[in-house]
Parts: structure tokens; C-alpha cells; sequence
């Protein structure tokens, strides 16, 4: 579970800004969008929202947010690789000394029934501190490291002395190689960055997922494209093995195939061992005679006849995936842009499958950018919709619709955000 994402200075995000999962004080939706837990481990309350929806113009910030946790994700674990990730980081450009300042990235989340409160910060391509904290009943530091060094709870001076850690390295990363007394609580926060998804557009590999534990999401997802009302009767995942990397000839027959015909390899690239496949999925259509009764099926691939299904039919199967699974295993899904090709009440039934009860048990979190102000007035709290805005200076900054005063529940949401009441929109009638 995510409780809040605290980040500064990155791509276009310079002070101080915080996505929370924490349901306000509001009576408003509160059985259907949220979700209790301990109170115990949230001494401000013990409601967490369901899901959170992002709105902005373009270039405002939106997609930054979810790069921001998807790089501390990366941090985590690549810090430790040959990949020089930390020295990636992006700090805001548009000012003069933000280069040379720290950029801060913190999650609180809920990890097998205990708090916690895990993050760092990174200037000049060295991590400069990090800390995680636990709470079962009260906050206890669990290890800290700044300037002065590292401190691990239960660990002598002398002891964490002969820690050797790199400054590009996160001690998180390799905290589980000194086989520490706290190593619990660090795979606790590891396995819950492993877990959490986050997903752009055409992410490698979201079309395997319909083959899990024979087919439950593909059956799950061909219910929702026949309500979409797509026309598509079945889907059926096609995987072939295009090359063996370990033989050099089959490599180089690979490759000569590939600048004959280009479309040899068309789909998702997946690597198994030492094998290379190309995924792909077919999509099944009636065909009717003169009396409109079916008499055949037409298979048509998704990608290897790309454009005959379309754009937005194509992004909703790579996206099902992902959050069907999501929904299944309780887990925390980010999605960029999830109305973009897709109608506004198919966008609205995915936001409203993690909004649900009986279709959300285990209480999923789904984090996601959209533009269809629509989405605004469709069963969502205040909490639940936050705005990105940039300011002249290349600045964006992100504020929830419920740090706004006098917003009154029967409000059209949409229509106020049009007119400028929560956030900076562009002057598309101006002219210079």
C-alpha cells in the first residue's frame, strides 16, 4: 500500500511536492473509494484512497510524477549494477544552482502489516543521505546515513565501520549481503518496489501476462472488451521463439531476416535463458453472411497486422493486463495517460474496477495521468483528483483538489477546472 510519494528537485518539479494516498476527513464516497487499515500504523487516520487521478495541461508535469517513483524504483535496484543510474538523476534545468542541489525521493507505505518510511537524496551523482524508519506502534529508526556515515539499529560502531558502501550505491540495494539482524524490514521495502507496477505506453511483455495461470486475465479482459463493445469474439496469445542468442549463426540469420522484412519481428520482445521470442496476440472477428449469421471467424494479429485494429484497441490490451493483475494480487499500479485512445466511459470502468468493492477485495491503488476532465465528475473524491500546473519559469507543481476551500460536493468539477479555478491552463484564445 502507498501512503504518500514525497519528491524534490527533479525533472520539472524544483520545491517540495507530495502525492497522497491518505483520505482526507470526508464522509463522501468513503465505503466505495477507500479503505481502512491499522490505525495503529497511521497515527492521522487509518483510510487510504483506492486510486488517484492526475489532470493537467500538456508539459505540465503529469507523466514526471510517475517518472519520479519509477527512478527511485530503478535507484533501488540498479544503484548497485555496472548502470551508472544515480549519476542519471534529473534535477530541474530551468535554474541557475538547482543542478548542484539535492534531489529528495520518500515513500511511506504499508508492507506486511507495518509501516514504513524509506527514502534518500542525491546530489552531484552520490547518495548524500537515505533513512528508513518502522512503525508497528511507534516510529523507530531502522537505519540512517548522512554525512557522518552509517547507523544501523542493533549494530555497534565498530561493526557498521566495516561496511564498505560506495557513495553511488543505496544501502537498501545491498543492505541483505551483511546478513543484518534488520534484514526483514529492508526485503519488506524491497519486495514492495519489486511489486509495484508502473506502466507507459506499449510496456515489453503486458501481452504475456494473458497467459498466466492459464488464461484468468485473458477471460477476465475479453469481458471487458465485449462491454467496450469492440467487436473482438477472443484473444489468443502468440509466442515464437525468433532466435537463440547463445548460436552465433542463428543471430546472424536473425538479423539478415530482419532488414529483408522488417515486420519478421514485429511485436513484444521478450528474453527467456538464452532465447529470444516474439509476442504477439490474435484477435478473433465474426464474419457474416448475407443474413447477418456468422459462418466464419477472421484472426487478425495485433501487431503483425498492425492497423486494422485500432490505436485505442490496441492500447486498452496492453494495458488490461497490467491492471487486472494488479487488481488481483492487491498490488500498486501506476498508469500514464490511461484515457488517451480510449472512449471516456472505458477509461471511467478502469478507474472504477480498482473504485469497487466486490472487484477490488484486496484493495489495489491505482495512481494514473488523464486529460478528459469528464473523468472528474464520475464518482471520484476530492482527495482523489490532484492538478499539475507549470508556472512561466518552467515550474510545476502539484496540489489535490481538496487543498481548495470552498468546493462544494455538488460542483461540476470540470467545468470549474476549464475556467481556471484550480489550476493555470494555457490562453489557447490569446493572440500576441
Amino acid at each position: 500500500m502507498l501512503i504518500n510519494f514525497r519528491f524534490k528537485n527533479f525533472r520539472s518539479f524544483y520545491h517540495e511536492n507530495n502525492l497522497s494516498m491518505e483520505a482526507v476527513k470526508d464522509s463522501e464516497l468513503r465505503e466505495i473509494n477507500t479503505f481502512s487499515v491499522n490505525v495503529k500504523l497511521m497515527p492521522k487516520g487509518g483510510e487510504l484512497l483506492k486510486s488517484a487521478v492526475v489532470f493537467g495541461g500538456n508539459a505540465s508535469g503529469k507523466s514526471n510524477i510517475l517518472k519520479g517513483l519509477a527512478y527511485m524504483k530503478n535507484v533501488l535496484q540498479l544503484s548497485a549494477s555496472q548502470i551508472p543510474i544515480v549519476r542519471a538523476n534529473e534535477a530541474f534545468a530551468f535554474y541557475q544552482d538547482s543542478l548542484g542541489e539535492e534531489s529528495l525521493y520518500e515513500v511511506e507505505i504499508i508492507q506486511n502489516n507495518v509501516y514504513y518510511k524509506y527514502g534518500f537524496t542525491l546530489q552531484g551523482g552520490i547518495v548524500t543521505s537515505e533513512w528508513l524508519d518502522r512503525r508497528n506502534e511507534r516510529l523507530t529508526n531502522v537505519f540512517k546515513r548522512d554525512k557522518d556515515g552509517l547507523s544501523i539499529t542493533g549494530l555497534d560502531k565498530n561493526a557498521t565501520r566495516l561496511i564498505n558502501l560506495a557513495p553511488h550505491i543505496l544501502f537498501l540495494s545491498v543492505g541483505n549481503n551483511f546478513h543484518l539482524e534488520v534484514a526483514p524490514f529492508l526485503n519488506d521495502v524491497v519486495s514492495w518496489f519489486q511489486n509495484l507496477l508502473i506502466v507507459f505506453e506499449n510496456n515489453a511483455n503486458s501481452l504475456d501476462l494473458y497467459t498466466i495461470e492459464n488464461g484468468k486475465y485473458r477471460e477476465q479482459a475479453l469481458k471487458i472488451l465485449k462491454l467496450a463493445d469492440i467487436g473482438i469474439k477472443s484473444i489468443e496469445v502468440k509466442k515464437d521463439k525468433i532466435v537463440n542468442m547463445a548460436d552465433i549463426n542463428d543471430v546472424l540469420r536473425f538479423n539478415s531476416q530482419l532488414q529483408i522484412q522488417p515486420s519478421f519481428a514485429r511485436g513484444q520482445i521478450k528474453q527467456e535463458d538464452s532465447n529470444l521470442f516474439n509476442i504477439d496476440m490474435q484477435t478473433s472477428f465474426d464474419v457474416y453472411n448475407s443474413n447477418k449469421k456468422v459462418v466464419a471467424k477472421r484472426n487478425v494479429m495485433l501487431y503483425k497486422d498492425m492497423g486494422f485494429n485500432s490505436d485505442g484497441t490496441m492500447r486498452l490490451l496492453c494495458y488490461l493486463g497490467w491492471l487486472l493483475a494488479a487488481i488481483d494480487q492487491g498490488r500498486v499500479i501506476c498508469i500514464d495517460e490511461i484515457d488517451a485512445k480510449l472512449h471516456f466511459l472505458v477509461a471511467d470502468y478502469l478507474i472504477r474496477l480498482f473504485n469497487s468493492i466486490d472487484k477490488n477485495p484486496k484493495n489495489a491503488q491505482l495512481i494514473c495521468t488523464a486529460h478528459n476532465v469528464m473523468l472528474m465528475d464520475e464518482d471520484l473524491r476530492r482527495d482523489q483528483i490532484y492538478f499539475t500546473s507549470k508556472d512561466e519559469y518552467g515550474e510545476s507543481n502539484l496540489v489535490s483538489l481538496s487543498d481548495f476551500k470552498n468546493v462544494r460536493k455538488k460542483d461540476l468539477f470540470s467545468k470549474r477546472y476549464l475556467a481556471g479555478f484550480y489550476s493555470k491552463l494555457p490562453d489557447m484564445t490569446r493572440e500576441d
